[in-house]
C-alpha cells in the first residue's frame, strides 16, 4: 500500500510539472544492474551477488546552476555476509551404553542477505558547464529506504548432514530467517551529462561519498522453542542490529545510467 501511495504521489507531481508553461520542471530516471558469481569450491553456498535498482525523480530549477527535487528508489539485492564457524559434538557410546567421549567437527557456514527496498528522498543539484552540450553536476541527497520481505540465508557446508532430530530434511540449505531492513542515507552523487537534444539529457552517474545507517531486525512472528529449531539459528543474533557505513557506494551499486527529460 505504501508503494502504491508513493507511485501515485510521483504521478501526481509529474502531471503538475508537465502542465507548466515553462521548462522549470524536469523529470528523470536512472538505474543500474550488476551480478557477480561467488566461487567457493562448493555447490551449496551463495552462487551470485546481485543488485538492481531504478530511481525516478522530479526536479525544479531554482537558478541557472541549482535544482532541487524529490526522488524515490526501488532496489533488489542479494549480498554475501561474513561466514561463521559452528562446532558439533557427537557423543561416543561405549559397550555399556554410557558416553565415553565426544567427536567434534567444526564447519563453516556461508551467509547472505537479500531484500527489496523502497525509498523516498530529497536532493539538490549543482551544475558545472564544460562545453556547449556537456556538463558535470553534483547532487547532495538524503533518503530513507525500508523493506520487510528480506531473508538472512544460512547455507550448509558441502556434504553436511544435519543432525537436528526435529528437522524433517537433510537438505544442504539455505535456512532462511525473515528480516526487516531500514536505511538512512546521506551522500553526494556526481554525474557527467550530455545534452542530446533540447529536452533530453543523458547521464552517467556514480556515488562519491555516502554515510549509511542501517538497521536489520528479525521479522519472524510467533513464539519459538529453541529445542525444536535448528541450533545454528542461535547464530543469527550476530547479524541483527544497527550498522554505520561511510565511503563510496559505487562498489555496492555500480555506475548508474540516467535520462533527464525537460519537454516543456
Amino acid at each position: 500500500m505504501k508503494r502504491i501511495y508513493f507511485i501515485y504521489l510521483f504521478s501526481l507531481i509529474t502531471s503538475f510539472a508537465t502542465a507548466q508553461t515553462d521548462n522549470n520542471f524536469w523529470f528523470g530516471l536512472d538505474g543500474s544492474y550488476w551480478q557477480k558469481s561467488i566461487k567457493d569450491g562448493s555447490n551449496f553456498g551463495i552462487e551470485n551477488e546481485k543488485f538492481s535498482s531504478i530511481r525516478p525523480m522530479i526536479g525544479l530549477k531554482v537558478s541557472d546552476k541549482w535544482d532541487v527535487g524529490i526522488m524515490s528508489s526501488i532496489n533488489s539485492y542479494e549480498q554475501q555476509l561474513n561466514s561463521f564457524p559452528f562446532t558439533y559434538e557427537n557423543p561416543i557410546i561405549g559397550e555399556d551404553g554410557m558416553v565415553v567421549g565426544y567427536n567434534s567437527r567444526t564447519d563453516i557456514y556461508d551467509v547472505s542477505i537479500d531484500n527489496n527496498l523502497f525509498g523516498v528522498g530529497l536532493f539538490a543539484r549543482r551544475y558545472f558547464t564544460l562545453g556547449a552540450k556537456t556538463s558535470i553536476n553534483l547532487s547532495p541527497y538524503v533518503m530513507r529506504e525500508s523493506g520487510d520481505s528480506g531473508n538472512l540465508n544460512i547455507y550448509y557446508p558441502s556434504g553436511f548432514f544435519d543432525p537436528c532430530i526435529n528437522c524433517l530434511s537433510i537438505v544442504a540449505g539455505p535456512l532462511q530467517v525473515p528480516i526487516r531492513k531500514e536505511n538512512w542515507r546521506f551522500g553526494v552523487d556526481a554525474a557527467f551529462a550530455y545534452q542530446a537534444s533540447d529536452w533530453i539529457k543523458l547521464e552517467l552517474r556514480a556515488n562519491l561519498l555516502e554515510l549509511r545507517r542501517q538497521n536489520i531486525s528479525d521479522a519472524r512472528t510467533g513464539d519459538f522453542d529453541s529445542s525444536s529449531t535448528d541450533p545454528i539459528f542461535d547464530k543469527i543474533e550476530a547479524y541483527m542490529g544497527s550498522y554505520t557505513d561511510f565511503g563510496s557506494a559505487v562498489s555496492r551499486e555500480g555506475i548508474r545510467l540516467g535520462l533527464v527529460f525537460s519537454p516543456f
